[in-house]
């Protein structure tokens, strides 16, 4: 049964994309995982990042991207979910020097629209929009977890916003990891998203739940460590769970995802930065398997 990892929040910009990235990296050759990852962003960095431009445009032209997929199987009637994955992505290497199991169901630009079009097809048998919404929900529920069965981790890469998609994906993870900024702005975001993937109302109904028991857990992004940077981080952790591991503003990391065609071993691709994305690894994996015995 696959580990259902969601990377979320509510701004873009801070990070949701190369951290996915950096875990399907760490879960596929440092724990030894089947790892997928799904694109559920319309921008498609993660994907871009895993294949290239090349490689990305390639999956675009043979119709395998996400919008294919949930317009193709929306009914369940057609197509097998594995029809619609890329294997072997990524530009690193395990320690035996071959590719890790890392595959991809790309991101596609048309998402949106073919979330909307799906939506006008459930709105011509339900009238009412909140059982609409409801039924959209569940049935992207399902078919995201039409893929369990062949992989260990399930990494769901989310636009920022509401989408059904990214819904979906807070419903469907075991571990919403929800990557910030220390800055004022994604403070409020990361309260925004908690209270979505708790189902709270407001901060008050939140903060009934213990830190240690909620679904989601924060992670620093591009920390610089200054004053003001480290008063946020702390205002964040008083309200939400926040990980140990931090990654630092790094020019080593920005290098890292840049899609090479030769393969390099995940130390030599991280460089300085490796330790940070190990603590974050580390951190991660122990979190998850908190939540699936919980």
């Amino acid at each position: 049964m696959a580990e259902f990892l969601a990377v979320a929040n509510r701004k873009g910009g801070v990070g949701k994309s190369t951290i996915s990235v950096m875990l399907a990296h760490a879960f596929a050759v440092w724990g030894g995982k089947r790892v997928l990852l799904l694109d559920l962003d319309s921008q498609c960095n993660a994907s871009l990042i895993l294949q290239g431009g090349e490689g990305w445009l390639a999956a675009r032209k043979a119709n395998k991207t996400i919008a294919d997929y949930f317009l193709d199987t929306f009914d369940e009637a057609a197509g097998a979910p594995r029809d619609y994955l890329v294997h072997q992505v990524g530009d690193v290497a395990a320690a035996n020097g071959k590719r890790p199991i890392i595959s991809l169901l790309p991101g596609s630009l048309l998402l949106e629209d073919a979330q909307g079009e799906l939506y006008v097809k459930e709105a011509r048998a339900a009238k009412d929009p909140e059982i609409v919404s409801s039924r959209m929900r569940g049935r992207l529920e399902r078919m995201l977890r039409r893929f369990e069965g062949n992989y260990d981790v399930v990494i769901l890469d989310c636009a920022p916003g509401l989408s059904f998609a990214a819904l979906a994906a807070l419903k469907t993870a075991n571990l919403v990891l929800v990557p910030f900024r220390p800055d004022y702005v994604s403070q409020l975001a990361v309260d925004r998203v908690a209270l979505l993937i708790e189902s709270k109302r407001n901060g008050t109904d939140l903060a009934e739940i213990p830190l240690d028991a909620r679904r989601y857990a924060c992670v620093a992004n591009a920390m610089r460590d200054s004053s003001r940077e480290r008063n946020i981080f702390d205002e964040i952790a008083l309200d939400h769970p926040v990980l140990s591991a931090r990654l630092p503003q790094s020019s080593a990391i920005a290098d890292a995802f840049d899609f090479r065609d030769d393969l390099r071993g995940i130390d030599d691709k991280y460089g300085d930065a490796t330790p940070n994305v190990r603590a974050l690894y580390e951190e991660v994996a122990s979190r998850l398997t908190l939540r699936l015995a919980a």
